[in-house]
């Protein structure tokens, strides 16, 4: 590619039409770094047996949603991502210039959307999830129509130290209906006070957790999420930034989809495994463990 082009011009040229036909598309995040794996190359360029992990979800997508469109938000190092990937059918690429967080690029993703219908269905994943697949995806959309929910997230469970923990958490409601309520950032929770309770209203009832309950807490957000367009449209300009780091997250349309009396509903994988992301070249080496082990056992 030309160095006097610009990033947006990149973007325009290596973006294809939607298919009109198709009422999903997924948003794949693939804007981040990645400070801690001290590399020069794109977060979303390392690979797992040889296949960069953006490319890796995009592949889960499309095989396990048919003539799904995708929308894959770039940021730093675009040029190197766009590069890579190419052109490709049913695909528009988005440019988040500056990292205001999840929620920041999922709404530059919309921006660039035209003419989708309010039942549409928006997946959003992160581009670092190199473990995942068609299968998951496959049952996480199932999961999603037979919920009948207006959102839905996929969550793990933590299985080291609750320390080393640094997902945000999935907050249920305690009651029968354990139905999420919020997805609690790490950082927030370490910054709440030793003696004080987190409190939260749900559906008129007040619910109350310890901080080391929360940090105990091994439910965590996979940062995979499916939301009905209209609702996911109506309700992202609303997403604040007043929180530990300052960044709009997506998590926080739980909070504003119960506020509204839109439900939300949670799912798990029949495998823990392909929710796994990386920060460290340590956990990439694990995932590529893990996918040799699967490789060789096919």
């Amino acid at each position: 590619m030309g160095q006097t082009k610009s990033i947006l011009e990149i973007v325009n040229e290596l973006s294809s039409p939607f298919n009109e036909e198709s009422n999903e598309f997924a948003v794949i995040l693939a804007a981040g770094h990645g400070k801690r794996l001290k590399s020069e190359k794109s977060k979303m360029l390392h690979t797992i047996l040889g296949i960069p992990t953006v490319e890796r979800v995009f592949n889960a997508c499309k095989k396990g949603v048919e003539g799904i469109n995708t929308v894959i938000v770039v940021g730093i190092k675009a040029e190197d991502v766009m590069e890579y990937l190419g052109k490709r059918e049913k695909t528009i690429y988005a440019y988040q210039q500056v990292q205001h967080g999840t929620g920041h690029a999922v709404q530059v993703a919309l921006e660039g959307l035209n003419n989708i219908p309010d039942d549409a269905i928006v997946y959003i994943l992160p581009g670092d999830m190199g473990l995942i697949d068609a299968e998951t995806i496959k049952q996480f959309r199932e999961d999603f129509l037979k919920s009948k929910a207006d959102m839905i997230v996929l969550t793990g469970l933590y299985e080291g130290k609750p320390g080393d923990n640094y997902y945000g958490r999935i907050i249920r409601a305690k009651d029968n209906s354990r139905n999420v309520i919020r997805i609690m950032e790490h950082k927030d929770i370490l910054a709440l006070p030793d003696d004080k309770p987190y409190t939260v209203s749900y559906k008129g009832k007040e619910y109350s957790y310890t901080k080391e309950e929360l940090i105990n807490n091994n439910e965590y957000n996979s940062g995979v999420f499916a939301f009905k367009y209209g609702k996911l449209v109506e309700m992202i300009g609303e997403l604040k930034s007043n929180n530990v780091q300052s960044e709009i997250y997506i998590t926080d349309l739980i909070a504003l989809f119960n506020e509204k009396g839109y439900t939300v509903a949670a799912a798990s994988p029949e495998k823990n495994y392909v929710v796994m992301g990386f920060n460290t070249q340590e956990v990439l080496k694990k995932m590529n463990d893990i996918a040799r082990e699967i490789s060789e056992n096919k």
